[in-house]
C-alpha cells in the first residue's frame, strides 16, 4: 500500500535548495538587467514589447515550485532573488523586493491547486502565464501609466506569453536537466521523471501534467 499524500514537513534541503536557485538567479538578475538595459533603445520603439523579456524574472519562483513543491518554497527562492539583485545594485530598487513576492505568487497558488502533487511542465507553463499577467498589471500601474488601452492589452500579451514560455517552459527544461544529471535525486519531481515506484511524499508519474 503506497501513501500518495505529499509529505508538508521542510527537510534542511527544501530550504537549502531554494536559497541556492536564489543566490544564482540574483547574480543571473544583474547580467539580464544589463541585458536588458543594452536592448532599451530597440524596445523603447515600441515600449509595450518590453513585456517579451519578462519570463526570465519569474524563473527562481517556477524552479524552486517544480522542486521542493512545498509552501512558500517560491516565495522564498523569488524573493530573496529579488533581495540579492537589488542589495548588488539592481536598477529597480525597492520595486524590485514587490515584484519579488508577486512573481511567486501564482506558482503557491497552482501548487496549492493540485494539492503539492504534481509538477510538470502544463504546471510550469500555466503558473508562468499567470506570472506575467499577475507582473504585467503591477507594471503597468508602477512604470507604464503612459499607456494606451490597446499598448495596454500588447504588453499584458507579451507578459503571458513571456511568462508561459521564457519562464515556465524554460524552468521545466532546467529542472528535467538538472534531474537527469542527478542533482535532484532526493526530490519526487527526479523520481516522477524517471518513472519510479512512488515513495513517501513522491508522486505517481500519472499523476505528472
Amino acid at each position: 500500500m503506497t501513501n500518495d499524500k505529499p509529505a508538508m514537513r521542510y527537510r534542511t534541503i527544501d530550504i537549502v535548495t531554494p536559497v541556492m536557485i536564489a543566490v544564482a538567479f540574483g547574480v543571473i538578475f544583474l547580467g539580464y538587467s544589463a541585458l536588458y538595459s543594452l536592448l532599451k533603445p530597440v524596445t523603447s520603439v515600441y515600449l509595450p514589447a518590453e513585456g517579451s523579456l519578462s519570463g526570465i524574472w519569474f524563473l527562481p519562483a517556477l524552479i524552486a515550485g517544480l522542486i521542493v513543491r512545498k509552501p512558500g518554497a517560491p516565495l522564498l527562492a523569488e524573493l530573496l532573488a529579488a533581495s540579492i539583485e537589488a542589495a548588488l545594485g539592481g536598477q529597480w530598487g525597492v520595486g524590485t523586493l514587490i515584484s519579488g513576492v508577486l512573481q511567486s505568487l501564482p506558482m503557491e497558488l497552482c501548487l496549492l491547486a493540485v494539492a503539492y502533487r504534481k509538477a510538470g511542465p502544463k504546471l510550469a507553463i500555466v503558473a508562468g502565464a499567470l506570472t506575467g499577467l499577475v507582473e504585467g498589471v503591477y507594471e503597468r500601474i508602477s512604470y507604464y501609466p503612459m499607456f494606451r488601452f490597446g499598448d495596454t492589452v500588447v504588453y499584458a500579451v507579451l507578459m503571458i506569453i513571456s511568462g508561459a514560455l521564457l519562464g515556465g517552459l524554460v524552468a521545466w527544461g532546467i529542472v528535467r536537466g538538472l534531474a537527469a544529471a542527478g542533482a535532484l535525486n532526493t526530490f519526487a519531481v527526479s523520481r516522477d521523471l524517471r518513472g519510479t515506484k512512488t515513495v513517501k511524499g513522491a508522486t505517481s508519474p500519472r499523476n505528472l501534467s
